[in-house]
């Protein structure tokens, strides 16, 4: 398995996602995910649910999973997270994951925000005292990784997407 620097890989994925929209003519009005490079193994971890239920990374091996980082301060966040349950009721029965990992609200901040704002199934992680998010080397919000069957990194996204767009679908799918 190859190695690189995790922070060079999250540089990638900023200037991927704060590229121009000048630079191609071809580019779609919202990004499609960053195809990252090499062979790096998603750093494994355990996190509860809002119900308290631990959860592990690594027993998602088998199907592919995406990893979402949020917070309840961020607006980008707030406006794709119902996007997010939409799109894991969309790809469930293709055995894709979707987990939304939440960096340092409250149990009670999320169970009030998710009441106005329904992400119906969607798993939603606490990273409380957001380790899981400096081993990933998260830096800004909402950032997103996929990974693959084998927990490769495979892509990713820094800031805002259209979780309902037919090019991220299809590019989950081709981690089946």
């Amino acid at each position: 398995m190859n190695s690189i620097d995790r922070r060079a890989l999250f540089g990638l994925l900023a200037a991927w996602a704060t590229r121009p929209a000048a630079a191609s003519a071809e580019m779609p009005p919202m990004l499609p995910l960053a195809k990252l490079p090499g062979a790096i193994a998603a750093p494994d971890f355990v996190l509860t649910d809002l119900g308290g239920r631990p959860h592990r990374l690594s027993e998602h091996r088998g199907r592919p999973v995406l990893v979402n980082f949020w917070a309840v301060w961020c607006g980008p966040c707030r406006r794709e997270l119902g996007a997010l349950a939409d799109l894991r009721a969309d790809l469930r029965a293709d055995g894709i994951d979707v987990l939304a990992v939440n960096l340092g609200d409250s149990t009670e901040r999320i169970v009030a925000f998710l009441a106005d704002h329904p992400a119906r199934d969607l798993t939603i992680l606490l990273d409380r005292d957001k380790s899981v998010a400096a081993a990933w080397h998260v830096q800004g919000l909402p950032v997103t990784f996929a990974v693959d069957r084998a927990g490769i990194l495979r892509f990713g996204a820094l800031g805002e997407r259209d979780w309902r767009a037919v090019e991220v679908k299809r590019q989950l799918r081709s981690l089946i």
